[in-house]
This record gives C-alpha cells, sequence and structure tokens, in this order.
C-alpha cells in the first residue's frame, strides 16, 4: 500500500506558490514604450494621419502585445496559487484520514494476523 506524504505535498506547495511570485517579478518586466519610441518613423509621411506621430501604430501595436502578456502572466500566476492550495488541501485530507484510521484502529495482542 503506497504511503501517504502529506509533508512533501507541502514542501511541494511552497514551491508552487514561489513560482507565483517569479511569474509577478517577470510581468512587471515586460513593458510597452515608454520615453522616445526606439523604433523612430515606421510610416512614410504621406501615409500620415493628420496629428499622427508617424510611430503610433507601432507604439500601440506594442501596447496591445504587452496588455496580452501581462494578462497571460497573471493567469498562470493564479493557476500556480490554486495549485498550491490544492496541494495543501491533499495534504490537509491526507493528515485527516491517517487521523481517523489511528483514531478508529484498536489491534488487541495477537488478535490481527498479517
Amino acid at each position: 500500500m503506497p504511503e501517504s506524504d502529506p509533508d512533501s505535498l507541502e514542501q511541494v506547495a511552497g514551491q508552487v506558490e514561489a513560482i507565483h511570485e517569479q511569474f509577478k517579478k517577470t510581468k512587471d518586466g515586460v513593458t510597452g514604450v515608454t520615453g522616445e519610441n526606439p523604433f523612430g518613423a515606421i510610416k512614410r509621411p504621406d501615409e500620415l494621419e493628420p496629428g499622427e506621430h508617424p510611430s503610433e501604430g507601432m507604439v500601440d501595436a506594442l501596447g496591445t502585445l504587452r496588455d496580452g502578456v501581462h494578462k497571460q502572466f497573471d493567469a498562470a500566476a493564479e493557476l500556480m496559487t490554486s495549485t498550491g492550495g490544492a496541494l495543501r488541501d491533499a495534504a490537509r485530507a491526507l493528515r485527516e484520514t491517517d487521523d481517523a484510521a489511528r483514531d478508529s484502529l484498536t489491534v488487541r495482542d495477537g488478535s490481527l494476523q498479517v
């Protein structure tokens, strides 16, 4: 019969939850264009709308990409939090089952042959 190891489950839960923090830190490193636009003029001057900066389209595209990447990082971080919680719940259930079995089992000297 396999042995349950709630302590190992809780250790893994802590490691999974630490991934949550790594996702949050990495997400902060994904930024859009700040300051001067590094792409310079993307459109030719005759293609510009009145008042449009030559590379606004690129800045907007990068902003949309950044927002999408941020959403993916947020979703992954939440998944890690949920996974950690599920592992902790499993560890608690194993402990409760072991405790209940210990309390319910009475072995009298010589009465149980294995």
